[in-house]
């Protein structure tokens, strides 16, 4: 079977070859001429958010942070109230009994970013003294707590 085509079918068949291999030629030159003819759009001031605008998505963007966490201090505190009072874990259950430390700290969540952390459901930052323990330092999963016997970690969810 022979295909015959005339010269118009012909270049119609290889002009869409023809055009893409001329315009990946010639892509950076034609890029730039089109930089130098249109007009680059700028941002003006009335475009752009004011300091008030991104200080409420700042907030807004803490606050949901801040609720979030609240929430899972929440689902914990309800997990270990149940543990508690849950037959298996009853102090009569127990064999061997600790003695608890004077005082404790359990952290909760830690805002590295900020220098803040939630020690025993109040928010701290270095510097802040809680239960005469001081907060020396923060990290992303620990905290670092000056006593009077010395410095000691605290971790998150331990």
């Amino acid at each position: 079977m022979k295909l015959y085509l005339n010269n118009k079918q012909l270049a119609l068949l290889f002009l869409p070859i023809l055009t893409a291999g001329i315009l990946l030629f010639f892509e950076d030159m034609i890029i730039s001429y089109m930089h130098t003819i249109l007009p680059r759009h700028t941002m003006s001031k009335s475009n752009m958010l004011t300091k008030e605008a991104t200080q409420y998505l700042r907030i807004s963007r803490d606050m949901k942070m801040y609720n979030d966490t609240m929430h899972k201090i929440e689902s914990r505190n309800k997990f270990i109230n149940w543990m508690r009072n849950h037959k298996l874990y009853k102090k009569s259950y127990i064999k061997s009994k600790k003695i608890a430390p004077k005082y404790t700290w359990k952290l909760q969540a830690v805002f590295p970013k900020y220098d803040k952390a939630i020690i025993n459901n109040k928010f701290v930052h270095i510097g802040s003294v809680i239960d005469r323990a001081k907060v020396v330092k923060i990290k992303f999963d620990k905290i670092l707590l000056k006593t009077s016997k010395g410095f000691k970690w605290v971790h998150l969810f331990h």
